[in-house]
């Protein structure tokens, strides 16, 4: 059990792209001969080998960064949620184990991994779409999202194969500003909830923000701000008080604390939010890095069976169907009623609460994440007991 690796999405930095269709003809993509097909198609051009006769117009990769040592092996999987991967690596331990499925049917998957093994290093790359908006144009297959990680020689050799080979257009993904901050305001919006057993605290522990200029001054790069996890809950909770809040409390209330103590307005176009980490996760406008969640450390009341997913786990699922959306709906690739058709179609965060049990107990996913500590959430909506609560007093 202890042996089933992390799920692919979690505990990796990846470089964001956004990604047009696929063309592929009358061949389906996500058919397993046609995976191995491109499999060992990349691991040509990466070696430099000959195709067919012809020489491939890069060099490879091998002279170019020699520490790697060879690539011994290029994969192209479908890559379902994290309950089939699990499922998947438990019957590759356990091969008698036939309640338990390997694959991942193609109308069910949520993308593509593709992995590169080389010697002393691998690396990998997960071309993905939201599992419930399965349709696409015909010979198309829209696989929006598109995250790699991988050093730069290796990187533009995938992503020429992808431009050529598909006839697709790859674009870095720049998040806005208001991306970062919406998905952070849904991150401590679950963990507040009335039913999480989970604390902003322990979850979010310290909290970074990153302000940038890119248009107003060439002396001032950036500013970083900590924020203390014992501080988070107090700015939430006044932010729901300020009548400007909508559906962004944290966001509100941090934004109306900066503009009186730094005089710098957060609404202002020229003023960015470029980067937010936290124990949680760390996303920037062109990188994203998730830990895994920790799963549902209270169990009394589900029964039987797997536990139900954590306010954590919900957290990254919104999160996920939010960057898919933002990889589609931004780039202008599909025609409009398609777009706003796949958009109508993705499941709201009310349908992802009903996804079913989580298995990440036998996942060494959450390793690291072996103490769970739940504090009572009436500590977040207390009174906060040093002097910063009069800082926070401030704001309403």
């Amino acid at each position: 059990m202890a042996d089933i690796p992390s799920y692919p999405l979690f505990n990796r930095t990846y470089h964001l792209y956004r990604l047009s269709p696929l063309y592929h003809g009358d061949t389906p993509l996500l058919d397993a001969k046609s995976l191995r097909t491109h499999a060992k198609r990349l691991r040509e051009q990466l070696k430099g080998d000959n195709v067919r006769g012809v020489e491939v117009d890069f060099a490879g990769t091998e002279g170019a960064l020699p520490n790697l040592g060879p690539l011994d092996e290029c994969s192209w999987e479908l890559m379902g949620d994290e309950d089939a991967w699990i499922d998947r690596h438990r019957h590759l331990l356990e091969p008698d184990a036939s309640q338990l499925s390997s694959a991942v049917a193609p109308d069910q998957a949520r993308g593509i991994e593709v992995t590169l093994e080389y010697e002393k290093q691998s690396y990998n790359a997960l071309i993905l779409r939201d599992p419930e908006t399965t349709s696409s144009l015909d010979h198309f297959t829209s696989l929006p999202l598109l995250l790699v990680k991988m050093p730069a020689p290796i990187r533009e050799i995938f992503l020429n194969y992808l431009k050529t080979t598909f006839d697709a257009h790859v674009v870095s993904m720049k998040l806005p500003s208001a991306f970062l901050t919406s998905s952070l305001d849904t991150y401590l919006q679950h963990l507040s909830s009335d039913g999480s057993t989970q604390s902003i605290t322990d979850v979010i522990r310290q909290l970074q923000l990153q302000l940038t200029f890119p248009t107003s001054t060439t002396l001032l790069k950036h500013i970083d701000l900590t924020i203390a996890g014992d501080d988070v809950p107090g700015f939430l909770n006044r932010g729901k008080l300020l009548p400007t809040s909508l559906h962004k409390p944290f966001t509100s209330a941090i934004s109306s604390y900066i503009n009186k103590h730094l005089a710098i307005d957060l609404s202002n176009p020229k003023v960015q939010i470029s980067k937010i980490s936290c124990s949680a996760f760390t996303v920037s406008t062109d990188r994203l890095r998730i830990v895994a969640p920790d799963i549902q450390s209270d169990t009394s009341s589900s029964g039987a069976g797997d536990p139900p997913a954590s306010s954590a786990q919900l957290a990254v699922q919104d999160f996920f169907v939010s960057l898919v959306r933002e990889a589609t709906g931004s780039g202008k690739f599909l025609p409009e009623d398609i777009t706003a058709e796949k958009r109508s179609s993705t499941p709201s965060s009310t349908a992802i609460r009903r996804v079913g049990s989580r298995k990440r107990a036998v996942s060494n996913a959450a390793a690291g994440n072996t103490t769970k500590r739940t504090k009572a959430k009436g500590k977040e909506n207390s009174t906060h007991p040093d002097g910063n609560q009069a800082m926070l007093d401030e704001l309403v």
